[in-house]
């Protein structure tokens, strides 16, 4: 990648407009904090010859309508490193951001620290990485755009470090930079495309297709609303009126049940309630009424919108949310848009559910959204006859696989790729889209064994959209974990278990749809307790037909007897009380 833009060049490529952030004025000895010679004549030169004062410019702006803190860095100035100077600007950045309840957009391109600063130039990381935290902590995305170079501190805090990372085409990315590899390394490790082929960042976008693709990220994870346009034109006094509702806020509409009996079936909990909730109406398996756990809206808005309540950096609290006991709910909701109320769940007596704080201090309640719709089956209709044949419809090719579902269930997605340790599982497509005006997170199983690499990703996008209050549709569909040595090596049972737990401790609702194979544990990691629901050419086992038989010493004739004895169709995981029909009978 020969051709670098200016910051103020990228900025202009991506937004329509741009007012730049006030920063504190430093008063810097000569020759900078360590008195090095020529210093000022450097960054003399490097003013005159960029029109920049700094290495970063940073400002308000509108991106395809929505509005963002870009962090635009000069590379011209200096290799784009980071100094006390950056640090300011940067820090006062982030502040405005969560004081106006703003996504940071950081648009890198740097080399890394600047020498000339010695060891308080490389603090400025920490610095960088407490603001990015705060940030985090307040609900408020990043999203990063890795130019030509990311290297060093900059790729590890602001580049690395957000919840979502583009990149141009070329651009070198990596923590060494170009002068401080072994001379024998493979320059094609350390661009952009090795990155997201490691699962590194998330996708290549060219750059005439950046302010698009940005701006539908922003859309995605921010959700801005007119109000907050309008306190950051300096109007705070001016009513709440959403463009659309935010997933989450207090203005959202739940989906509808509906009576209407679908081949769609759900799993309730089976007399026990939900961690942290109680459940005053009995489960069992004859269909009886269950409540549905919903989160309560809290006074912390989505991204965007003004927050009657501030929040800023030194520590203030906002009154947690008030739950509601629950109440009866005897049909989940299906794939219609019809308006109905959920009913809310209280916590458990006793339960723990701390109300989380951010590294200052100051408490955030839990975000709130509605549940995700189910999605509407694709395929049979009719239930399967026997064990075996719950297996052969589940396995057949022709079935419906996830990329059918989530392209009829979105108006439009965008994915997020790879689990930032070095991995990338094809088989979990994970991303965000947009259904009925509502952002809706996803994780699906493709058909494939998962991957450790999958699961890792998955559970980075189930912890991203809980921090942001994004509830989440999952579609379970793998005939179990992938069982090589490599999986192994790679720590499946690690990947596995903290999904399990990033599921079960999750805030925000996830909605769960079997569309397959259900496999073991490995199906098991993906699916909502007490939110799971099936089609009829899928089946749940605690292991394949094939392999129980095989443990059992069994010949193979008596697979198909053994897939029976399992009971893994739908209709057995009712009687089970595994799963429920959606109007609440028990299937025949």
């Amino acid at each position: 990648m020969t051709e670098r833009p200016s910051a103020r060049e990228i900025v202009a490529l991506v937004a329509d407009d741009f007012s730049e952030i006030p920063y504190p004025e430093r008063q810097s000895k000569p020759d900078g904090p360590l008195a090095w010679q020529g210093y000022d004549a450097s960054r003399a030169r490097a003013a005159e010859r960029t029109g920049e004062q700094e290495s970063v410019i940073c400002g308000t702006a509108r991106v395809e309508g929505t509005r963002a803190v870009l962090i635009a860095f000069e590379f011209g100035f200096l290799g784009g490193s980071l100094g006390e100077r950056t640090g300011d600007r940067l820090e006062a950045a982030y502040t405005y951001a969560r004081a106006h309840r703003l996504p940071v957009v950081p648009l890198v391109a740097t080399g890394g620290s600047r020498m000339q600063e010695g060891m308080l130039a490389l603090t400025q990381l920490q610095r960088v990485a407490r603001q990015s935290a705060l940030t985090r902590e307040a609900g408020l995305p990043q999203i990063a755009v890795l130019r030509d170079p990311t290297t060093g501190g900059g790729w590890a805090t602001l580049g690395a470090g957000a919840d979502v990372i583009l990149a141009l085409p070329g651009a070198q990315v990596g923590f060494a930079g170009s002068r401080v590899r072994p001379p024998d390394a493979d320059p094609a490790a350390y661009t952009a495309e090795a990155q997201v082929a490691a699962g590194a960042a998330d996708a290549v976008v060219r750059p005439e297709e950046l302010r698009r693709t940005l701006g539908r990220w922003l859309r995605l994870l921010a959700r801005p609303s007119a109000s907050a346009e309008a306190t950051d034109a300096g109007t705070a006094d001016a009513a709440p009126t959403p463009r659309h509702p935010a997933a989450g806020s207090a203005d959202s509409t739940p989906t509808a049940p509906t009576t209407a009996a679908h081949p769609t079936l759900r799993t309730e909990p089976t007399g026990h309630p939900a961690p942290g909730h109680t459940d005053p109406t009995p489960t069992d398996p004859t269909g009886a009424a269950h409540t549905t756990p919903r989160t309560e809206p809290t006074g912390h808005p989505a991204p965007g919108q003004t927050d009657p309540t501030p929040t800023d950096p030194t520590g203030a609290t906002h009154p947690p949310p008030e739950a509601e006991p629950g109440s009866a709910h005897p049909t989940p909701p299906d794939a219609t848009d019809t308006a109905h109320p959920a009913p809310s769940v209280a916590p458990t007596p006793g339960s723990t559910h701390p109300t989380p704080t951010d590294p200052t201090g100051a408490a955030h309640p839990p975000p709130h959204a509605d549940p995700a719709p189910v999605p509407a089956p694709l395929g049979a209709t009719d239930l399967p006859a026997t064990g075996w044949d719950a297996v052969r419809r589940a396995r057949s090719v022709g079935r419906p696989r996830a990329v059918a579902y989530l392209d009829a269930y979105f108006a439009h997605r965008a994915a997020i790729s790879g689990d930032r340790c070095g991995g990338v599982d094809p088989g979990m497509l994970c991303g965000f889209g947009e259904r009925g005006g509502r952002t809706i997170a996803y994780a699906a199983q493709t058909g494939t064994a998962t991957r450790p690499a999958g699961y890792r990703t998955a559970t980075r996008l189930i912890r991203l959209a809980d921090r942001l209050g994004i509830p989440v549709l999952t579609l379970v569909d793998t005939p179990g974990a992938a069982n090589d040595a490599e999986a192994e090596r790679q720590g499946a049972g690690a990947a596995i278990a903290d999904l399990f737990t990033t599921v079960a401790s999750a805030r925000t609702p996830i909605t769960t749809l079997l569309i397959g194979e259900g496999g073991s544990g490995g199906a098991l990691a993906l699916a909502a307790p007490g939110a799971t629901y099936a089609t009829p050419d899928s089946y749940f086992s605690v292991i394949a037909p094939e392999l129980a038989a095989a443990i059992l010493k069994r010949p193979r004739e008596e697979v198909e007897a053994t897939a029976d004895q399992l009971r893994i169709r739908p209709q057995d995981l009712v009687e089970l009380g595994v799963i429920a029909h959606p109007d609440g009978r028990t299937l025949p």
